[in-house]
């Protein structure tokens, strides 16, 4: 008899731990993807060349091959069309309604709001007039966003009239179906939650504390997993989660939440229904948890209900984000040494020798980051900022390197 076969969405970087942890329980791999050159093909049994927003042709590629579960763990694009499929198939998966409600902020908006959360004040909007009358109603400052993108692609802070109708125009650009977010600022303190759903029951993996650029600040610097010492707002996160989790319809699976946490409230700002970017899912969680969340996925995708028991003492996990001056990049110095540090777990860049850096505009602006694991939460700290001390660069028509920072 064969082995089951996976269909995964997604053949680039961040699907091949994914493809290859499948290939290593047992499984045959398939995998879709809309570019015709991707790492992940190599190592699948099959690909296909297909948009993975492109609901009947994936449906109709799954179908070809006989696929037994499909899975689309890493990026929000394809989490409708991965339930999409599972629905018509009678395969395991979140259900496309669900799926909606994880993917398009104006229904995961209204849905929170229906069950009584707090939530911004909020318009969803598609023309300069209802901008206009939408801003009318709130007090600056103002976040304007896709209603249907991830991530902070086409997010803008406005502080007075004169920025909001280029923030409309930037948000309408990257939003798929022309629909934007307007809503009012939050006060507080942002942290991400991220776990594991079963059979309606979340369990919490891991709570981050994300520190923004003050230049950039819908954009983290750090995103900081301290130790085992219980939150004194932890009961307040949970109860919060909980509650959002139920008013989206997640039943099972994966989630990375982000939440604005006051002195009242513990408030929704963006939740998904997969893995956190930036290794979270596939090196921190699993590392401050004991749960390895993406063999879970994989066996939830393929008929089984794992277990999920967090370890009783959390461990510490820090992501350091680096920036470099503008310009043309010549030269990345310091990587070998910086990752080979104890306790560093990866030194990644998004950007390539050639490549031009420019303005810090979303968190794929972000040219790199360091990934460190440790027991405490001073010790990933320290870890992190040694790293980073050995990493330089050298930029076109510069005398010499210049220290990320």
């Amino acid at each position: 008899m064969k082995p089951k076969l996976l269909h995964v969405l997604g053949a680039g970087p961040w699907q091949v731990p994914t493809v290859r942890l499948a290939k290593s329980i047992g499984y045959r791999v398939l995998v879709t993807d809309v570019f015709a050159e991707r790492p992940a093909y190599a190592l699948a049994d099959f690909h296909e060349v297909v948009d993975i927003t492109d609901l009947e042709r994936t449906l109709k590629a799954a179908i070809d091959h006989r696929i037994d579960g499909i899975l689309c763990d890493t990026t929000d694009v394809g989490v409708p069309t991965a339930a999409f499929v599972a629905e018509r198939l009678g395969l395991p998966g979140i259900g496309y309604e669900t799926a909606l409600n994880f993917t398009n902020k104006g229904r995961m908006r209204q849905f929170t709001e229906n069950a009584g959360l707090v939530v911004p004040r909020y318009r969803v909007i598609s023309s300069p007039v209802a901008l206009r009358n939408a801003a009318s109603e709130m007090a600056y400052p103002l976040i304007v966003k896709p209603v249907d993108n991830q991530s902070g692609r086409g997010v803008s802070r406005v502080s007075n009239d004169s920025g909001l109708e280029a923030a409309f125009q930037l948000a309408k650009s990257c939003s798929r179906s022309g629909d934007v977010l307007i809503e009012a600022c939050v006060a507080g303190h942002e942290i991400i939650v991220d776990g594991f759903v079963v059979s309606g029951q979340p369990k919490i993996l891991g709570v981050a504390d994300k520190e923004p650029y003050p230049d950039a600040v819908t954009v983290s610097a750090r995103i900081h997993y301290p130790d085992g010492a219980r939150r004194p707002d932890f009961d307040r996160i949970q109860a919060a989660t909980s509650a959002t989790l139920s008013a989206l319809g997640l039943l099972n699976g994966v989630f990375h939440a982000e939440f604005i946490v006051n002195a009242g409230d513990v408030v929704p700002i963006d939740v998904a229904a997969r893995g956190g970017g930036c290794m979270i899912y596939s090196h921190l969680i699993p590392h401050v948890s004991g749960i390895n969340v993406m063999r879970a996925m994989i066996e939830l995708a393929m008929g089984d209900f794992p277990a999920i028991e967090p370890a009783t003492v959390p461990r510490a996990a820090n992501i350091e984000f680096i920036r470099m001056p503008p310009g043309r990049l010549a030269e990345i110095i310091g990587v070998n040494a910086a990752a080979a540090l104890p306790g560093v777990a990866a030194v990644h860049f998004n950007v390539q020798v050639g490549e031009q850096i420019g303005a810090l505009d979303d968190k794929d602006c972000r040219p790199g980051y360091v990934v460190a694991l440790a027991t405490t939460a001073a010790q990933v700290i320290d870890v992190s900022r040694r790293a980073k001390s050995l990493l330089s660069v050298r930029m076109d028509g510069t005398a010499g390197p210049v220290a990320v920072f």
